[in-house]
């Protein structure tokens, strides 16, 4: 199983898991703040119009249970092509995350059990940090591409992907939106 049927599968089956978090002191309307996920995933939300510290906002987003190679262990191939930009943008992911941790995140929890929530609600990110994907270039080729980031804003998700490195060895990345990319194939 793929990291990417495993996140289209959990949304099939379970759909987005909402939490909650509330703003943190200093954080104002168009701030980014990081949110850590139960599962161990680091959101960067952008705090709406309206919004200010100490109210609260909540998110929906898809759960990461494990991350497992894509080891084509299922019947799929993965060119190798493919798989160095797995295994490069996991590292740069990596790095990021450790990054966003050391700046500081605030705990998501769980909305209450009872009664409709009536603070700010994100549109759920379809696409998690650390999975591989296809993304839809400027020239309109499509891609392989690894998600680094994941961006919940009031317009809807955005994300950083990592495309590979140029020749002189610089990171090649795409900041876009859900609507350019689609899940890489896992048969």
């Amino acid at each position: 199983t793929t990291l990417g049927a495993t996140v289209f599968a959990m949304a099939e089956e379970i759909g987005p898991v909402t939490l909650q978090v509330e703003v943190p002191e200093g954080v104002g309307p168009g701030l980014n703040f990081n949110v850590s996920t139960p599962d161990g995933q680091v959101l960067q939300l952008t705090c709406p119009d309206g919004i200010f510290a100490g109210m609260m906002v909540s998110f929906s987003y898809f759960p990461v249970e494990e991350r497992q190679e894509d080891s084509g262990t299922d019947g799929t191939y993965m060119h190798e092509d493919d798989r160095r930009r797995l295994e490069e943008g996991a590292a740069i992911a990596a790095a990021r995350q450790e990054e966003l941790n050391s700046i500081g995140v605030v705990m998501a929890v769980p909305p209450p059990p009872t009664g409709e929530f009536d603070g700010f609600s994100y549109p759920p990110a379809t696409f998690a940090a650390g999975q591989n994907a296809i993304v839809t270039r400027s020239s309109g080729e499509e891609s392989g591409c690894y998600i680094l980031e994941v961006f919940l804003t009031a317009l809807g998700p955005l994300y950083t992907v990592y495309l590979g490195q140029a020749e002189d060895g610089t990171y090649i990345t795409k900041n876009c939106e859900e609507s350019d990319l689609r899940p890489y194939p896992t048969a």
